[in-house]
């Protein structure tokens, strides 16, 4: 499993001259390396690299690291990997830059995916109109093989992607039931027409919602975050378009 760590230019000029680092400020004040798992790094970014656009992407292979890394509660109680011990040049596997576009942090989409919003991105929602229907287009790519946190009951489970994600759908089914929303149009990809040859989405749904505001209940329902887990084991990348629904008709545009 990689884990991701993320660097100032500087920070990261300076340890290819060392050889190795004992971390940034906030490493050193707590005694441990920070890592993010790819499913953290965005949130990561956002929280403490705000707007900062001189970052380097760094990636560690966790069987490196040995006794050293230790999963441990931080962010809401989610399991983050530490590391007590400096970091080696020779540990790391890939090293890319974090260019910054918009506003938000552009990760490659093999390590991070596009599994949660970003801050930004969820802000963007909020602040649109609440009051009307939303129809929320899902393109869902899933991993071969589930990727739960450590600690997690399901960890060791073996389960594949598929497996994680229809778990996600038998325990969200009740949340969206009870809000009033509904899967108003689901298909199965066969070919790629237009669009990168590469993109495969194994889920391609409409889901309508009777306001945002329904939306909004669902994603901060306790039970809903529970059974999100689930997803975010499951979800290799995915999309996720909120649209105003509009008259229909037999013509394009």
């Amino acid at each position: 499993m990689l884990i991701l760590k993320i660097f100032r230019a500087a920070e990261w000029q300076a340890m290819k001259r060392d050889g190795k680092t004992a971390g940034a400020p906030i490493d050193l004040s707590d005694g441990y390396i920070h890592f993010s798992t790819p499913q953290q790094a965005a949130e990561t970014a956002a929280k403490h690299f705000t707007d900062a656009d001189d970052l380097v992407l760094v990636s560690v292979h966790t069987d490196d690291l040995g006794e050293d890394l230790k999963w441990e509660p931080s962010r809401g109680g989610a399991l983050f990997p530490h590391l007590y011990r400096e970091l080696h040049l020779a540990d790391i596997a890939r090293v890319e830059p974090l260019p910054l576009a918009h506003g938000t942090h552009v990760f490659p989409e093999d390590l991070a995916g596009h599994v949660d919003p970003t801050r930004p991105q969820f802000q963007l929602f909020k602040d649109l109109d609440r009051d009307h229907p939303v129809e929320m287009l899902n393109l869902v790519a899933l991993r071969s093989d589930a990727a739960y946190p450590e600690g997690h009951d399901l960890a060791n489970a073996g389960l594949t992607g598929a497996e994680a994600y229809r778990r996600y759908g038998e325990e969200t089914a009740p949340i969206i039931q009870r809000l009033g929303a509904s899967i108003v149009w689901r298909g199965e990809m066969q070919a790629m027409l237009i669009g990168p040859t590469s993109e495969h989405w194994d889920h391609a749904f409409i889901a309508r919602y009777p306001t945002a505001h329904a939306f909004l209940e669902m994603v901060t329902d306790p039970a809903y975050r529970e059974a999100v887990i689930h997803r975010q084991a499951a979800v290799r990348t995915s999309r996720l378009i909120r649209c105003k629904p509009t008259e229909t008709g037999g013509a394009f545009g």
